[in-house]
């Protein structure tokens, strides 16, 4: 719907984002919302002056009386406006609120209010010059959060910097600059950072070195949430230039918290090897600053760091290493639990500045907006990130990728981490009971998207350990946790629904169901493989197409199914896709493919058996890289079944043994089954009759559990086939 003119009795014209919605006072404002893009770490952004509900203006208790000649006009109205607001505030904003009009109605009714309280008390004029600045830096904050005008946003800006400009109200004046800048990247992210760079210029020549902070904070900020990729090197420019400045004025701990960021920006912009050996540099240099007491002041800070380290180690697919990290966050979060440091609900957090940094000039006490005192009297930037609901969140859904590989030998804990986590994301909702709708309803969108990510990692750990009944009830959870997401945030998610769609079809034996997802648009791979490293963002979807595409091999790779022609085209097409990828997982599994092929579908593989064991070997090894059990296993079972098949000797009894093992290691059904049939074969050769009759015995009772399309007859002579 197109945003919609109202005109206030004696006021500017109101143009909202939202669904119409008739109110009192001639504004009209509705339901619909603004969002951001947020990955699974999500983005540290500087705090505005115009996103904090508590950026009140000073007000006298209200009286219902009426108005006399001698009362103070203005005062009243900056005191109704701030009653007006405070109860708007105070209403909860959550979930419920969205589905409620009558609320909503109400909501806004008295937003509407307020915003032309403010209006009429900055057009009457006779207000001081410090009280008018902090009323239009209010009246513009609230334009920016409630309603689309932003041009009038703008306008009450401009001429607030001017008349700081006049009267030397300087952290006032930055503030105003620091919220212009907001509201110009809506309309124009390139005009926006070209004013921010100026801005920046000017700071830096006055040496207001806090402000310099603040400002280079935002500038990263912003770069961030632009496309070109060239941004992405400008965000940490920026960092690195933070980190000079800190170090040089004896802020230790600001320059750690570039490092932090600078670090989480490498992780986010490209999954290759030099950008993680980049992001570790950075947390190196955050690390010696030797901040331990500083870290436990702000609980948020270390915790940013304890997750961009796991998600270095997840990346390189070092298990015993994230382990290791994994259970130092663990320490850290642990000993964080009940402390007073936690900013209650909104997620910010306060970085000081040393007492060598030169003050600002303060215009009374600031407790609002991108420079704030703490309790010590100390000036710090603020900074916005996640709620300590969310953060516990996150971090339980860390664990659970981290030990994710050996979920099936530790007793399931990787799905006790993330049952904990969904725990906490569905139950956990502080942060979106009062507050600004503007700013909740992205926020609850977010926690339904991380939601959406935990469901996603249940899903896979229960496929690993082949639990399809309650894999399928779990995905008709993640699709209708999905369903309330806007197109934005869909998108990846359902990427990840359609494969898991296909995984489940065709694991429970609807192999056509299963092609016709597989070999859907979504999943087509693209003209040509590229060497260079892609966006980290678009990586997941890559991988997932491979795996489509891999899944989509196993089922037509007999000659007798009717699209067995498409094989070796698509198996050649799939080599420079999966051997170059960065993930082992997906190397492994293509050798293994490429090893196990009809010999009559791939050329390679049929011009001899040394090939073979090249692609085996190959498998085994990026296996063992990953920890990758499952695989390990199925190559095992191969090997035993290929090269020991009818042999007499230790080795082949080691190798099949090895293979049982595994299996019963992974409690996979299947290849428990299939391990028992190469083990019975392999014994019975040996002169073991006996042994190889029990072990045969406990695959078939081990068979009884698969469902029915993947039982065998009891027929020795198709064990291992």
């Amino acid at each position: 719907m197109s945003p919609v003119q109202l005109q206030l009795a004696n006021g500017p014209a109101v143009k909202t984002r939202y669904q119409t919605l008739p109110l009192h006072n001639g504004y009209q404002f509705g339901t619909s919302m603004r969002t951001t893009a947020v990955g699974i770490v999500a983005e540290v952004t500087p705090h505005m002056a115009s996103m904090n509900s508590h950026a009140q203006l000073p007000a006298k208790q209200c009286v219902a009386r009426a108005l006399e000649p001698s009362t103070d006009n203005p005062t009243l109205l900056l005191a109704l406006a701030e009653e007006y607001i405070t109860s708007a505030y105070g209403k909860p904003t959550g979930g419920e609120l969205i589905e409620r009009e009558t609320d909503i109605n109400l909501y806004y009714k008295l937003i509407s209010t307020g915003l032309g309280c403010l209006n009429i008390a900055l057009r009457q004029g006779r207000l001081p010059p410090d009280l008018e600045a902090r009323t239009r830096l209010r009246y513009a904050s609230l334009l920016y959060q409630e309603t689309d005008n932003y041009m009038e946003a703008e306008e009450v800006l401009s001429q607030g910097i001017a008349l700081c400009e006049r009267h030397r109200l300087r952290d006032l004046k930055y503030n105003m600059q620091h919220l212009l800048t907001h509201v110009m990247f809506t309309t124009n992210s390139k005009a926006s950072l070209k004013f921010l760079d100026s801005v920046i210029k000017d700071v830096e020549a006055y040496r207001h070195t806090a402000w310099v902070y603040a400002f280079r904070f935002l500038r990263a900020s912003l770069s961030l949430r632009m496309p070109f990729a060239q941004e992405g090197f400008m965000a940490t420019n920026q960092f690195q230039i933070i980190t000079s400045l800190a170090d040089s004025k004896g802020d230790s701990i600001i320059s750690a918290t570039a490092s932090i960021m600078e670090a989480m920006t490498h992780v986010r912009r490209l999954n290759n090897t030099e950008n993680i050996e980049k992001a570790q540099r950075a947390l190196a240099v955050a690390r010696s600053s030797q901040l331990s007491s500083l870290f436990q002041r702000i609980p948020q800070l270390a915790s940013m760091m304890h997750f961009v380290d796991i998600s270095c180690s997840l990346q390189q697919l070092d298990p015993p290493q994230a382990t290791s990290k994994m259970q130092a966050m663990h320490t850290m979060l642990d000993a964080s639990a009940e402390s007073a440091n936690w900013k209650t609900g909104d997620g910010s957090f306060l970085v000081p500045l040393s007492d060598r940094t030169p003050e600002t000039s303060h215009e009374g006490s600031i407790s609002t907006g991108a420079l704030q005192t703490d309790s010590t009297g100390a000036t710090c930037v603020r900074l916005d990130w996640l709620p300590k609901p969310e953060i516990y969140a996150l971090g339980y859904l860390l664990s659970g990728a981290v030990v994710m590989p050996r979920n099936t030998m530790d007793g399931q804990k990787s799905e006790q981490y993330l049952k904990e986590a969904k725990r906490m994301m569905s139950e956990d909702m502080p942060s979106f009971q009062t507050g600004s709708l503007s700013i909740s309803e992205p926020r609850l969108i977010w926690r339904r998207t991380l939601l959406c990510q935990v469901q996603i990692y249940l899903i896979f750990a229960l496929c690993m350990r082949s639990s399809w009944p309650v894999a399928k009830e779990e995905l008709s959870k993640l699709k209708k946790l999905a369903a309330d997401l806007p197109a934005s945030q869909l998108e990846p998610i359902s990427i990840f629904t359609h494969y898991l769609e296909g995984l489940v079809h065709q694991a429970t034996g609807d192999l056509n169901l299963a092609l016709t997802i597989f070999q859907s648009s979504i999943f087509a791979l693209p003209a040509s493989s590229t060497t260079h490293a892609i966006p980290a963002i678009v990586q997941p979807h890559r991988d997932l197409s491979i795996l489509a595409a891999l899944n989509t091999l196993l089922i037509i790779r007999y000659p007798t199914h009717p699209k067995h022609t498409l094989f070796p085209s698509l198996l050649s097409r799939l080599e420079a896709f999966a051997t170059t990828n960065p993930s082992k997982n997906i190397q492994s599994a293509y050798h293994l493919l490429r090893a196990t092929a009809p010999p009559t579908s791939n050329n390679v593989a049929a011009s001899g058996i040394v090939k073979t064991k090249q692609y085996l070997q190959s498998a085994l090894q990026a296996a063992k890289q990953c920890a990758n059990n499952q695989l390990m296993c199925i190559t095992l079972n191969f090997m035993s079944w290929k090269f020991f098949r009818g042999v007499v000797g230790e080795q082949a009894e080691k190798s099949a043994k090895a293979s049982v093992s595994l299996a019963k290691k992974g409690r996979d059904t299947l290849w428990m089954s299939v391990a028992h049939g190469v083990l019975a074969d392999t014994l019975e050769c040996q002169g073991k009759g006996e042994e190889a009759e029990m072990v045969r015995r406990e695959g078939w009772e081990v068979a009884a559990k698969l469902p029915a399309f993947m039982q065998r007859e009891a027929d020795e002579s198709r064990w291992g086939d």
